[in-house]
Formats: structure tokens, sequence, C-alpha cells
């Protein structure tokens, strides 16, 4: 909507004047004289509004009390009617050569009406700013989400592209093969996977072994020695596997060396008894390691070998459990000293 220049003029006017009293009353603060005479300024517009309002009102209901201009009966006669027309013309050329009632130029009831005006428009600009905001927000994460899925969409739709376009050349190379070129290379292919699946069981063995060997046998051998169940206690030290386990599955104290170096010869077959004592204790905890990660080895080899069959494990030990509790393997139902591997495959074959 196009604003007249002279409307805007009259805004920009209001604005300097408005600017220019309120310098003018930070140089001259007005005295309690001068804000009673505006007051009262204020209270004499607003009786004269008032009076001007009943007036009005007065004006109004004499003239509903006169008699009514009835110009669309059928029933009256056409010069009455006429006659009527003439007195309602006559009326309002005189309401329209008659003087608005308006404010003098004095009075603050311009202003008023504007600072209330602009202080509305304030107050709406600053709800449209804030709904505004939270709805540009929202679009911009709708924006973020909807990128993700066009990206999505467009990968999906290259895949499935390039997926279709394998599968006809594929169709029409085989197509175009003989019988036994076909066979070839069905061969080649499947020869191809199974040297894949080798390499990857391969990997997997050696990622396996490692795992039993740095992570898992210390756990199995504190569980052997009555310590806590593997898994309860991520990290084992030798010293810990040195000292062994309460009755209640505890760690033992280490043992401190009750001998003390006194500077004095000794004897050297003291010496060699002390050595040979502290390279055994010092050897004792790897060999619970080793025999721990010795065990499950050669307790997963035989597993795998025999497929779903049951297996004679010759006790009761850390490892068997390990394997039932991780729902690798499983016991007899009548028979606890064999094993066998649970059949992973049935439920895909099924």
């Amino acid at each position: 909507m196009d604003v007249a220049e002279e409307t805007v003029k009259k805004v920009q006017q209001f604005v300097n004047n408005r600017q220019d009293a309120e310098a003018e009353y930070a140089k001259e603060p007005l005295s309690t004289t001068t804000l009673q005479a505006y007051t009262r300024r204020l209270d004499a517009t607003l009786q004269s509004l008032q009076e001007q309002v009943r007036r009005q009102e007065e004006e109004l209901r004499k003239l509903r009390e006169s008699n009514s201009l009835e110009v669309s009966n059928a029933d009256t006669d056409p010069w009455e009617r006429v006659s009527q027309a003439r007195r309602a013309k006559e009326a309002y050329d005189s309401l329209l050569q008659s003087e608005d009632e308006l404010p003098d130029a004095q009075s603050p009831l311009p202003s008023l009406l504007a600072i209330g005006e602009t202080t509305q428009l304030i107050k709406d600009s600053k709800v449209s700013v804030r709904v505004t905001a939270e709805k540009l927000s929202v679009d911009r994460e709708r924006l973020r989400i909807e990128d993700a899925n066009l990206r999505d969409s467009r990968s999906i739709a290259s895949g499935l592209r390039e997926r279709i376009e394998r599968i006809r050349n594929d169709n029409a190379r085989k197509e175009a093969q003989t019988p036994s070129q076909v066979a070839r290379e069905q061969v080649a292919q499947q020869k191809k996977k199974n040297k894949q699946f080798d390499r990857a069981s391969s990997d997997l063995k050696i990622s396996l072994d490692k795992f039993v060997d740095e992570t898992l046998a210390p756990m199995l051998a504190a569980e052997d020695l009555g310590g806590p169940t593997v898994g309860d206690a991520l990290e084992v030290s030798d010293a810990t596997l040195r000292a062994g386990y309460t009755a209640h599955g505890k760690p033992k104290k280490p043992k401190q060396s009750a001998e003390e170096e006194d500077g004095g010869q000794q004897r050297i077959d003291q010496f060699v008894r002390r050595s040979t004592t502290n390279g055994d204790n010092d050897a004792s905890p790897m060999n619970k390691r080793q025999a721990a990660a010795t065990e499950m080895h050669s307790l997963l080899d035989a597993l795998l070998e025999s497929g779903i069959s049951y297996v004679d494990v010759p006790r009761d030990s850390a490892t068997c459990r390990f394997l039932v509790r991780a729902k690798v393997a499983q016991f007899h139902p009548r028979d606890a000293r064999r094993l066998r591997l649970i059949d992973f495959g049935r439920s895909l074959g099924d």
C-alpha cells in the first residue's frame, strides 16, 4: 500500500517535534506547576470531548424522535415523498456546511493518539518479530532434514541406476556367452568368494587368538583361582594372579619380602635359593595366563572341528562356563562333561 507524501511529511514532522520536545525536557525539566497545568489541560480536553459526545448523542436522540423519513414506503403520497426527500437534502446540506468540532491546535489529544498508535504498532512488531524468529528456526531445521533426505534419495537413486546398468550389462554379456563359458565364470567367481571367505576367516581367527591371549586369558585364570566371573573384573594384574583370591572371591594382598639387604656378605646358597624362588613366583602368573589361553584355544579348535557334535571336556573350567554364558556353546542335557557349539545356522535355514 502506497503512503501519501503528505502523510510521510506529517509523520516526520511529528517525530522531529517529539525529539525536540524530549531534548527541551532534558535541558529544562518541567516543574510541578507546569505539570499541573498540563494535567488541567488534559482534563479540560477530556471534558470537552465528553461534552461534545453528549451533545451529539442528544442531537441524535432528537433526530430519532422527530418524524422519520419513510422514503421507501409505497403507500405514501408521491408529493409527500418529494417533500421528505427535500427536507432530508436540506438537513444533509446543513451538516456538510457546518464546521467539524475538532480539538484546537494546542490540544495534546493528537500527540496522545499518535503515541498510543505508535506504542501499539511497536508491540505488534515485537510479537511479529518473535513469531517470525520461531518460524524461521523451525523452517531451518526442516530445511536441514529435507536436505539430508534429498542427499539420501539421490544416493539411493544413483546406486539403483548403477545396479540396473550393471545387471543389464551382465545379462547382455551372459546372453552372448555359451553355457560352458557361463559355467567357467560361475566356478571362477565361487573360487574367488571362497578365497575371500578363507582370508576373512583367517583374519578373524588371528583377532580371536589375540583377544584370548591379551584380554580373556587373565580373566579366565582369575575365575579358575576362585576370583570374579569373567567380565566382572576387566583388568587382572599379574600381582593379583600371584597373590590369589580369598574364599569370598576377593583379591589377596601381595606378600612383602621379609628379607632386606643389610649390606653385608651373604651366603651363596641363600642368594641362589632366593633368586630361584623369585624366578618361580614371577613366572607363575604367566603360566596361569598361558594355561587359560591354551585351554581356550584347544576347546575352540575342538568345537569348530566337531561342528554340531558334542566334544568331551576334561573338567568344569572357567573356559567352558564362559562359552556357555556367551551362548556360543551348550552342555549336553544329561551330561555336563560334553559340550558343543550352538547351531546358529538352523534359524537362518528355517
